[in-house]
């Protein structure tokens, strides 16, 4: 079984580098546009004036290469403002580009911070309760469920959930479906973008894999995006994958202590009734 860990800081750090240094170089690209706008418009001003205040002494003879002259700048004159309507466009597309950026930077910032408390404990309640945190504030979904999957009983047991009903079972048995592919698959599932964000009899809107390297221990399942959340952006999808890594082996990590935890403390407590056993009994 080959095990792919979860990206490291230093990692997303050189992404959040990258995209800095993109974006500074996008800035001046910018002012660099522009300022060739400028010089474009001031030097057809210049030439405009300059054939305005032409003296011609003989206008009668001068006044076919006049009109030659009117018809090339006229030609030039429609050059210039295709270019600057040029310019503007790209100056519009590198604004849009730098606010995909700017957000890029934002969502990489935030799951630093969220990888970094994930993997900060090793207490399992609290990995769990963070898992809940990121799913509420970077995924944007009141309603889910976080399960841990059983492979021998092919069920799904609910280890924390979010606006679910109180009667919400336990576990959930794996059945035909998008569940099972999701599975099967290791691939997460979203609604078309046309579906109805409420998942309601219809199943889930999104299910992300749990995954171990290229096993999958767990699920979150969606049920209910936020009302200001219209659908999942290429970002959401971005996140999924992250997530999926890092949620699961914080996951598997805190229960694995958890249970040996538990053990260590039941052996030195036996261990304790033993000593205590075998001390003398005062007289």
């Amino acid at each position: 079984m080959s095990e792919t860990g979860p990206a490291t800081p230093m990692k997303l750090l050189e992404l959040f580098e990258e995209g800095k240094r993109f974006t500074e170089d996008l800035l001046k690209e910018n002012e660099r546009l522009r300022m060739l706008a400028a010089s474009l418009k001031a030097e057809r001003n210049d030439l405009q004036s300059q054939y305005v205040k032409v003296d011609v002494p003989h206008l009668q003879q001068k006044t076919a290469l006049l009109e030659q002259e009117v018809q090339r700048l006229r030609g030039e004159n429609k050059e210039l403002k295709d270019e600057f309507t040029a310019v503007e466009e790209e100056n519009r597309t590198f604004a849009d580009r730098y606010v995909q950026v700017e957000r890029q930077n934002s969502d990489l910032i935030k799951m630093y911070v969220a990888s970094y408390r994930l993997h900060s404990t090793l207490r399992y309640d609290e990995v769990v309760k963070i898992v809940k945190e990121i799913v509420i504030n970077m995924i944007g979904t009141e309603a889910f469920g976080i399960y841990l999957y059983d492979p021998g009983a092919q069920l799904l047991f609910l280890i924390g959930h979010e606006g679910l009903p109180d009667s919400t079972p336990s576990s959930v048995p794996i059945t035909p479906g998008v569940i099972a592919n999701v599975v099967a698959t290791g691939q997460a599932y979203t609604r078309p973008g046309d579906a109805p964000k409420n998942g309601g009899a219809e199943g889930p809107v999104a299910c992300i894999p749990l995954k171990v390297g290229d096993n999958v221990m767990g699920l979150i399942l969606i049920h209910e995006l936020l009302i200001q959340k219209e659908g999942f952006s290429p970002n959401d999808f971005e996140l999924f994958e992250l997530l999926g890594g890092h949620a699961a082996t914080a996951i598997y990590t805190s229960k694995l202590y958890s249970q040996s935890e538990r053990k260590r403390t039941t052996l030195e407590g036996f261990l304790e009734l033993l000593r205590a056993d075998a001390r003398p009994q005062a007289s």
